[in-house]
Order: structure tokens, then sequence, then C-alpha cells
């Protein structure tokens, strides 16, 4: 989409009571592949403003493979190295500061360059972090398992688990999640006579549950209903999203139960 558009910078501004922030800038080579990212993420519930800030910037091979990411957040910037196989599968990432390497991050993928596992190296403190992933025929994630040896308090590997329920058109109807602590999720969908989300149903809890509800407006909006029950809370919420022709986002906004603005975010963007 971003190709198609020929988009040359695209900026995500926060809306609330009459002020707004830039959350997100990304520029964009004309090949649509991105050059570079400023983001700034909320880390509220209440939307206070306190700002975790990332800047990224990404160089590309002639294959279009990102080869180096460097990460100038912080006060030293931290550089990642990729590395592929045949497939284009990202196989090495090493990751360095001052020169200096502190992580290494390793994947192995099945015939089906499906990753299976991942391996995160912590050189400095001599731990990894080991993931391995078991899929269904639909190529859905059904197991994941993961062993953290980098915290002294995880004594044995962590295990989570998905199952499914497909429709003949092979989409989702249900999908429950078990935690390794034994808690569970299960969320049902439903679609439309074209395909798209109608509806999706998430229990998360005998007393907590999540539904959605969409609906496509011939003005390339869709609008969404979202009611939260979680214990003796409640709230409604309705969004509206609004997209180009090419299917970016113009505008998100989100309203009350009483039909009320709360806050939106707007999406701006310089073509080439």
């Amino acid at each position: 989409m971003i190709k198609d558009a020929r988009i040359r910078i695209s900026v995500e501004i926060f809306q609330n009571n009459g002020k707004e922030d830039t959350l997100r800038l990304r520029t964009y080579d004309t090949d649509g592949y991105l050059l570079s990212e400023f983001s700034k993420t909320d880390t509220t519930e209440d939307n206070r403003g306190e700002y975790l800030t990332r800047k990224f910037s990404f160089i590309y091979n002639k294959n279009k493979l990102v080869t180096e990411k460097i990460d100038s957040s912080g006060s030293l910037p931290v550089k990642s190295y990729l590395k592929y196989d045949e497939l284009y599968n990202v196989t090495d990432e090493e990751v360095y500061v001052q020169n200096k390497q502190v992580k290494n991050y390793s994947y192995e993928y099945d015939d089906l360059s499906r990753l299976i596992e991942s391996e995160q190296k912590d050189l400095l403190n001599d731990c990894k972090i080991t993931e391995t992933y078991i899929y269904d025929s639909y190529n859905n994630l059904v197991k994941q398992k993961i062993q953290n040896k980098c915290d002294p308090l995880e004594k044995k590997p962590s295990e989570n688990s998905y199952n499914y329920k497909y429709d003949e058109q092979y989409r989702i109807l249900e999908k429950r999640t078990v935690a390794s602590s034994g808690s569970s999720k299960t969320e049902t969908f439903t679609y439309s006579a074209d395909g798209k989300p109608e509806s999706s149903y998430s229990i998360l809890g005998p007393d907590s549950y999540i539904s959605t509800k969409y609906s496509y407006e011939k003005d390339n909006s869709v609008k969404i209903l979202r009611n939260e029950s979680i214990g003796d809370k409640q709230k409604a919420v309705n969004v509206v999203i609004k997209y180009d022709k090419f299917g970016n986002r113009l505008l998100e906004e989100y309203f009350d139960s009483n039909n009320k603005l709360i806050y939106s975010y707007k999406f701006i963007y310089t073509y080439y």
C-alpha cells in the first residue's frame, strides 16, 4: 500500500482535548521500504503522556533485505546486523554497542519456512532464552515453549498452547489459548458474506469478556463497536477508522457509549 501510494513520509498524530502530539514518523524509499522510524508509546492506561521514545533507521542490500538496523533511542547507538538464508529468512542477528557484541539471535525454520526455534544469547551475562514453535496443518501456531535461563526465578520452561476450530474456508472460528499458569482465554469469530471479519467474542475469565462488532461503510471506513466487561467494570467504545483508496489509514476516532469523542489519531502522508 505504501509503495502503490508512493508515500515518502507518514506521520501519526494523537489528538486529545484540543492538543496534538506526534506519536510516529516514518520515512520510506521510492520502493516503499522503511528507512527510518521515530515513535512515542504512552506507557499509561489513561493516556497521561508518559512516553517511551524509540528511534530506528534501516539499511538494505540489493535484494531489499535489511542488513543493518540502528537503534539510536538511548545515549549509545545499538547496531544490529542481519543475515539470511537462500529463502530470505532471517537466520542471525548480531547486536553491538560501541563495537562490542552484546547479544546474538539465531533462527531455525522448517521446510515451509515456518520459524521453529529462536535463540537469544545475552553475551554480557552469559545466558540465553530459547523458544520453540509447533504449527498445525493450516500454519497456525499451536504450541510455544520458552526456556529463559537469563531469569533465575524461572526454574522450568513455560509453555503456551493454542487450539483452533475452522470453517470450510479455513478461517478461524474459535481460538483457545492456555498459558503455563493454567489460565485460558477463548475467542470466537464470525465473518461477513464477502469474508471480512464481522464479530469477535473473547472470554477472559468467569466474569470477564470482550465483544467486538465490525461494519464496513462505502466511504472506505470501518466502524467497530467494542464492549468490555472485566469483573464489575464495564466499558463501551465505538471506533471509526477511515482509509484511503490504497488501504492506508487516514483517521481513527474513539467515542464513548454516549457517542462523545474521547480521542483520535490522524495520519498525514507526504508523497513522492
